[in-house]
């Protein structure tokens, strides 16, 4: 489907796209707020539909789009359900600190990815391989379930339940 968008001078701007039935729904939203809506038939001949205030507009826009956005909800369920997200601070001690990401070899060793380096001073997003890890940093992982606790285990003393 292709909308079409037409800048009408003084006016506002015209948006219009083909229905399955063959005539055209037309949507102009004016400088002032308001939006018209009308069909065009087959033929050409225009047939106003309705004026809704910017409220009302965006009140049809949100109900229009519900579907769209429980499908969206879905992905997003789907996605919380399937991933783990986890901000592990590395002690001291923990096997990873003075090593590189690259050396420490966390995604072969535990399938968890480290997204992110937060310090006291900086952050460093997708951090490159040779990102040396320093007590006190608190590391941002992603993986599976497993995958994020095989990584706290092995360079945490996090205690989790198994």
């Amino acid at each position: 489907m292709v909308t079409r968008e037409a800048d009408l001078p003084g006016v506002g701007t015209k948006y219009s796209f083909p229905l399955t039935s063959g005539e055209q729904l037309v949507a102009v939203r004016h400088r002032v707020g308001h939006w018209e809506i009308a069909r065009v038939d087959d033929e050409g001949q225009t047939t106003p539909l309705v004026t809704l205030a910017p409220k009302e507009a965006a009140e049809l826009g949100r109900i229009l789009s519900q579907r769209q956005e429980a499908e969206a909800d879905a992905r997003k369920q789907m996605l919380f359900e399937e991933f783990s997200m986890e901000w592990v601070t590395l002690d001291a001690d923990s096997p990873l600190v003075g090593q590189t990401l690259r050396d420490a070899g966390v995604r072969a060793r535990t399938g968890a990815s480290v997204i992110a380096v937060l310090r006291s001073d900086s952050s460093i997003p997708s951090p490159p391989p040779d990102t040396s890890f320093l007590a006190g940093d608190t590391l941002v992982i992603i993986g599976g379930r497993n995958q994020v606790d095989r990584f706290i285990r092995e360079y945490s003393s996090i205690a989790i339940d198994t």
